[in-house]
């Protein structure tokens, strides 16, 4: 009797653990199918916003990443992404003939060919000589000013106006600048020497907030085109390789071969930089048929991989946007993932576009006979 109980615990026992067992994979199934559900519905969610703007053809236009800025009827105006309570619209100094707008989260200004007016201050900054380029960083703006005999310029302010810090140059020698990605307070500067017969290329970086030069990069054997920062990269894009250097001791990490390709834009939104590519011989985006993807690692070695998409029929702009690529034609908005696969497409209700402009990672302004809008893609 004794033996008859125990044999019948044992069953029960074991009915038990299979009660529980099945119990734990009807969970994991349930979860499963959850989560795919999840991924299901996400991706099938709009990838894209349109909005119109009230712009009426502005005479000069730039985003800012909050928002945008632009001239129209004399007067300064900016339209937020985000806030209406933002908007704003001011006079300009009298007599004050815009060349350009430009700005920042942090800092916005506009600017004549001999002044320069930063939002929220109550005078013009007049640099030396002629305006020829504006750049923002987050709290703090670059003025690249001519004089007479050619030689050139940078001046830094801050956002209240405060001139702090100049930098000169020898005619013809400087050929770029601008402000590091990743540390709005760092600016950079593109020298160009060709005494040696042989194009030699000198990157310069200074931190604004601590007042002292943070590296020098010097490239030879090939121009420099563009630059771009993250935390722990330095990346310099050359007419025939991109060369990754470290952020930390400007040591060069790697060279990646661009094999008659150049680099037309860049993203960063992602978990490694992803490059679009574009035959160099080719310039306009609208007579392509397909472009290349490339990305790399952050890393000792590049690990690069790269794809070729084909392109939908008649694009009017070809973006890299929150880490994807996103293309624009007369009546519809396309986006393809770094492997090249269709992610996303999205008729546009604005009939035929005219323009497509990259604003930043998230914003592309779309223009249409003098009409504009804007195509925000998802995060």
């Amino acid at each position: 009797m004794a033996r008859t109980r125990r044999r019948l615990i044992v069953k029960d026992r074991k009915k038990t653990a299979l009660r529980i067992a099945f119990a734990v994979l009807a969970l994991i199934v349930l979860a499963g199918i959850a989560t795919l559900a999840y991924f299901i519905i996400k991706k099938a969610q709009t990838k894209f916003v349109t909005r119109e703007l009230p712009l009426l053809d502005p005479s000069v236009c730039s985003g800012t990443g909050d928002g945008l800025l632009y001239v129209r009827d004399g007067m300064l105006h900016f339209y937020s992404f985000k806030d209406e309570d933002s908007n704003f619209t001011r006079g300009l100094k009298s007599g004050a003939n815009p060349k350009g707008v430009a700005g920042t989260d942090g800092i916005k200004v506009v600017y004549s060919e001999n002044a320069l007016q930063i939002v929220g201050t109550d005078f013009d900054t007049t640099p030396d000589g002629r305006i020829i380029a504006v750049r923002c960083g987050r709290t703090h703006v670059a003025v690249c000013s001519r004089a007479a005999n050619g030689r050139e310029t940078i001046t830094v302010f801050t956002s209240a106006g405060q001139n702090i810090k100049a930098f000169e140059y020898e005619p013809g020698c400087l050929m770029d600048f601008g402000f590091s990605e990743a540390s709005g307070a760092t600016i950079w500067t593109m020298e160009l020497a060709t005494d040696s017969g042989s194009p030699r290329t000198t990157v310069s970086t200074f931190d604004l907030e601590r007042m002292s030069s943070t590296g020098v990069i010097t490239v030879s054997g090939q121009l420099v085109e563009d630059i771009f920062f993250t935390s722990s990269s330095v990346f310099v894009v050359g007419t025939e390789s991109l060369i990754r250097y470290s952020a930390s001791a400007n040591r060069e990490v790697y060279r990646v071969q661009l094999y008659g390709y150049r680099v037309a834009d860049v993203s960063l939104a992602g978990d490694a930089p992803l490059l679009m590519l574009v035959p160099r011989d080719e310039e306009d985006i609208t007579e392509m048929s397909s472009i290349r993807l490339m990305k790399v690692q952050q890393k000792d070695v590049a690990g690069e991989s790269a794809v070729t998409v084909t392109l939908p029929a008649s694009p009017v702009g070809c973006h890299l946007a929150g880490g994807s690529l996103v293309v624009t034609t007369a009546n519809s908005v396309v986006m393809f993932d770094p492997s090249g696969a269709q992610i996303a497409s999205q008729a546009l209700p604005v009939g035929v576009t005219t323009r497509s402009e990259k604003l930043d990672e998230h914003h592309i302004l779309l223009e249409r006979s003098g009409e504009f809008v804007l195509l925000t893609v998802g995060k």
